[in-house]
């Protein structure tokens, strides 16, 4: 299995995104800097194109609340294959209890299916959600909710 492009976005997460208090560096120092680490260059710039590609689909109309809630959520045999059932599970667990919306569900589905892993499981399933919330401006409690499910694995309510 291949998840060095999610290690990579991990990384840039723990270390610069999810962190206040530091400035982030220019794209340039970050390559050098995973380059050193021994992150090869075409998974670099993967994981680059992946946050690109997300901050475009973030401002699309597509992870807007224009689906309808209480639709139900069909996996494509080549999802099904790609996401392996618990983290389809988390999916609709967080779906039910509200913490998505259909639109951002679509959102994370889109970008979990870019990376370049054959199989997805429940725990990097987390951390797609993580990121692909800590991007929504309108996604701060979901963020919230999904990141003491990574951390502490005991979500609280808000």
């Amino acid at each position: 299995m291949n998840t060095e492009v999610l290690d990579i976005l991990m990384y840039l997460f723990e270390t610069y995104l999810d962190n206040e208090e530091s400035e982030i560096p220019s794209e340039e120092s970050i390559r050098n800097e995973l380059d050193k680490i021994g992150f090869q260059e075409t998974k670099v710039t993967k994981a680059f194109d992946w946050l690109d590609d997300l901050s475009v689909l973030k401002d699309d109309f597509a992870y807007k609340d224009e689906l309808e809630s209480h639709s139900i959520r069909l996996f494509s045999p080549f999802e099904m294959d790609k996401l392996d059932k618990d983290a389809r599970g988390i999916l609709l667990h967080m779906f039910e209890l509200g913490v998505i919306s259909p639109g951002q569900r679509e959102l994370i589905i889109d970008k979990a299916l870019a990376l370049d892993i054959a199989h997805i499981d429940q725990e990097q399933m987390k951390w797609v959600v993580l990121m692909v919330l800590f991007n929504l401006p309108d996604a701060v409690g979901a963020f919230t909710w999904v990141q003491d499910l990574l951390y502490e694995d005991t979500p609280t309510v808000h």
